[in-house]
């Protein structure tokens, strides 16, 4: 199992520098930065300056910044959690275009390049997949929400945050790369015998996908170049992404042939 891991991760960087694979995680940059330019445009004075109000009027976070040894105004702040908020939902927006639109060429070039005898269903799947991703994205919004206390311990929030992120990547991509060539019967047995395995490629997917936010490490030049950062940060994720996506296909339809397979054998 732990060598079909490996594997299939080479084979998905591989794949990910494909010139076909390289546009496909364009498309969801291009939605989504198109959408952050929109908010950052029209809304972000509006946003930040009741976030600023807000900060104002909580005595007790003022005084717990205080305690921290925060000596930036408040408007800062205001523009930091702004900031990391609209990230948050473009990432968001982000794991759900690639899990709805570019999973599923994503298995269907795999299938037809290495796994021939895997045929396509007929049955349409991209409404099943959409109400499945938006399930699961609402539903790791919750956890995430509910965990944002535990963040400011230092062992726990480097590990809640990720572990959530990647509970939400393993059940998107894992239901999206079955989809279209398992049935209802096949998908539940591999993705209950798999669980364990393909959490801990989401958990790795997500600290991955983690990595263009560095980007925002910069200080306060990280403000004045926001927009750039945004958008850069957001193809480096789409990227991280679309290597998740093409990891799960490659090992997943790799064990679906594999369990196929065992059960002729029988």
């Amino acid at each position: 199992m732990a060598r079909l891991i490996l594997q299939s991760a080479w084979r998905a960087l591989l794949d990910t520098l494909r010139p076909r694979m390289l546009l496909l995680s364009l498309l969801p940059l291009a939605a989504a930065g198109l959408l952050g330019t929109l908010g950052y445009v029209l809304f972000w004075d509006a946003w930040t300056t009741s976030t600023r109000l807000w900060i104002g009027s909580q005595g007790w976070l003022l005084d717990v910044l205080q305690a921290l040894g925060w000596s930036q105004p408040v408007r800062g702040l205001a523009s930091v959690i702004v900031a990391a908020l609209a990230i948050v939902a473009l990432l968001l927006l982000s794991l759900l275009l690639v899990s709805a639109f570019v999973m599923p060429s994503a298995a269907a070039f795999v299938a037809r390049s290495r796994y021939a005898q895997l045929h396509r269903r007929s049955s349409p799947q991209l409404v099943q997949s959409l109400l499945w991703s938006m399930g699961v994205t609402v539903a790791g919004t919750a956890l995430l929400v509910v965990s944002v206390p535990l963040w400011i311990i230092p062992v726990i929030g480097l590990a809640i945050a990720p572990l959530i992120w990647g509970w939400m990547t393993a059940k998107m991509f894992a239901f999206d790369a079955l989809a279209s060539f398992a049935i209802g019967v096949e998908r539940h047995r591999i993705l209950r015998t798999h669980g364990w395995p393909l959490l801990a490629m989401g958990v790795a997917c997500s600290y991955l996908g983690m990595l263009p936010t560095l980007l925002f490490g910069l200080g306060w030049w990280a403000l004045a170049l926001l927009p750039v950062l945004m958008l850069l940060s957001l193809w480096l994720y789409a990227l991280a992404v679309t290597f998740a996506a093409l990891w799960f296909v490659h090992y997943l339809l790799a064990t679906l042939v594999a369990t196929r397979a065992c059960v002729q054998s029988v």
